[in-house]
């Protein structure tokens, strides 16, 4: 199992830094994993209190400082997820809840918890909602750790990690379904090519009408659909210097792409995970803290 830096709330002390360091030299021993006692049910929205001890203007975890959301109306961000498991099971959370593999809950670095957001697998439009109760993950560039049940609702167990998208919902701003969601993200819906009409006997005419078929939804293929977007900028003087700052450090390709008064400017796309993982390690050692996953198809 991979080990992660999890459950911290850094600024109550350094010991608890330390003791998931030692998490990396290898896994604790913990409970099995008995898949038929996860949850298949979403997570319900609804409004709870986002206490100021759990929520502090910012926090660190291994020299990196972490900024909380004053809000989290709005959010929409893509990018890797990664799950938690037996290791975990029962060990006090951020929220200062129990840890339960088996419900619908998630870690994240930065939104107001506990909140409720929609977790779309981007690779195959599989869903999840989730209550976010926990800070996570800090393994590099993954930007949220779903527990079990939810990993395994999106179909990201095998793999362990997979390309999402993350929306916060409330009773007042439900839940997209998928089809829906992947329109109205870059994804785009894929609907199969409509083929020339081919003569048919009378008898050969069904009855009826045949039954409909959903469209099936685009999945976002590394290589292809993947960037990862540096920044945005207004000035064209900015947008040089991060083209030239990018090119001395040797990221490439480099796009630009004009959206309205602004300019954003993208690396890709991204070959493979390995690769995402190198670029934005990169990034961040050359000032760009805030790059992030765009897919886009």
């Amino acid at each position: 199992m991979r080990a992660k830096f999890r459950h911290w709330r850094s600024w109550q002390g350094a010991s608890l830094g330390l003791m998931s360091l030692l998490l990396l030299a290898g896994c604790s021993i913990g409970p099995r994993l008995n898949p038929n006692e996860a949850t298949t049910e979403n997570a319900v929205p609804r409004f709870e209190n986002q206490p100021q001890r759990i929520n502090p203007p910012s926090y660190n975890v291994l020299g990196r400082t972490y900024h909380v959301l004053s809000s989290n109306a709005g959010y929409d961000a893509q990018g890797v997820a990664s799950w938690y498991g037996p290791d975990f099971q029962s060990k006090s959370t951020s929220s200062g809840e129990r840890y339960n593999m088996y419900a619908m809950t998630a870690a994240h670095k930065t939104l107001r918890i506990p909140a409720y957001v929609q977790v779309t697998n981007l690779e195959n439009g599989k869903q999840a909602i989730v209550r976010v109760n926990d800070r996570g993950p800090f393994v590099s560039n993954r930007i949220i750790d779903l527990s079990y049940a939810a990993a395994k609702k999106i179909g990201m167990i095998g793999r362990g990690t997979a390309m999402v998208d993350i929306k916060v919902v409330t009773p007042d701003n439900p839940p997209v379904p998928a089809d829906l969601a992947m329109q109205s993200s870059p994804m785009a819906v894929q609907t199969a090519p409509v083929q020339p009409a081919s003569p048919v006997t009378e008898a050969a005419v069904p009855a009826g009408p045949p039954p409909a078929t959903p469209p099936a939804l685009a999945q976002a293929v590394w290589g292809q659909d993947v960037f990862i977007q540096v920044g945005a900028f207004s000035d064209a003087a900015n947008v040089m210097n991060v083209q030239r700052k990018l090119a001395q450090a040797g990221l490439k390709p480099v796009v630009v792409a004009p959206v309205g008064a602004l300019s954003r400017v993208r690396i890709g796309p991204v070959a493979s995970l390995n690769e995402f993982d190198q670029t934005m390690d990169q990034l961040r050692i050359i000032g760009f803290e805030n790059a992030q996953m765009v897919v886009e198809q």
